[in-house]
């Protein structure tokens, strides 16, 4: 995947939970570490694809999950979205 999202988060917890709410809605996503160079924060995030960009935008508005930042990764720039 050349550009994908990026979600980070304040905690691992809030990882963990996170990928189970995304999975039990069938939305595919990858658990990797965070990039440091983006944000000393929890040392996972959740990376998904632009096809489902929509979907989680609207869970991460609701509330059904708590993030820290979302971030766009193209080429070798990651542009933060939240």
């Amino acid at each position: 995947m050349k550009d994908y999202y990026l979600i980070v988060f304040k905690n691992t917890h809030d990882a963990i939970e996170s990928e189970k709410i995304l999975k039990d809605k069938g939305v595919k996503v990858i658990i990797m570490p965070t990039p440091t160079y983006i944000t000393q924060s929890c040392g996972i995030s959740i990376k998904f694809s632009k096809d489902n960009y929509d979907l989680i935008r609207n869970i991460i508005d609701n509330g059904e999950i708590h993030i820290k930042n979302l971030y766009y990764k193209s080429e070798d720039k990651f542009e933060q979205l939240i």
